[in-house]
């Protein structure tokens, strides 16, 4: 009796296995085919968006000189005029001769107007996409910072 018993446990153990397991199918395929319309909406709203001429410009600011808080000033001022500074320290080499604005996005609208902002000629705008930064710009200042707009309007 004890091994009947036993044997409807495990059965009642089985169904339920089996119930959850048909579960989880359901909301996999479920969840599957919820995503393949994602794309749709995705692809249209972001056309929509692009479209718009006050994007959100992330970027960081990487100080290439010996000067000290000069990359926490260019945030500062970055951030005042509605830029969206998400990183800054300092750059590999402290020997950066111009202040250069590298686009990493693909979207040279976005570093000319940071360039704009700054001061910086459109000749030191180069591109080096990489989106595994997730940024648009990135900012090298240069031994001429104190050219710039940060600096210069600071002193007014």
């Amino acid at each position: 009796m004890s091994k009947n018993v036993f044997n409807y446990i495990l059965n009642g153990f089985i169904i339920i296995f089996i119930v959850f397991v048909v579960y989880l199918g359901f909301s996999l395929i479920n969840n599957s085919i919820k995503s393949e319309k994602k794309p749709d909406v995705i692809s249209d709203t972001s056309k929509a968006v692009t479209n718009q001429p006050n994007l959100t410009i992330q970027l960081d600011v990487q100080n290439g000189t010996d000067e000290n808080g000069i990359a926490g000033q260019f945030t500062e001022y970055l951030r005042k005029k509605g830029i969206d500074v998400v990183e800054s320290g300092n750059f590999r080499s402290s020997a950066q001769e111009r202040t250069i604005v590298i686009d990493r996005s693909g979207d040279n609208r976005k570093a000319k107007k940071v360039a704009d902002i700054l001061g910086i000629n459109s000749r030191n705008i180069i591109q080096q996409i990489n989106n595994s930064l997730y940024l648009d710009v990135t900012v090298v200042i240069g031994k001429d910072f104190k050219e710039l707009k940060p600096y210069t309007e600071q002193r007014n």
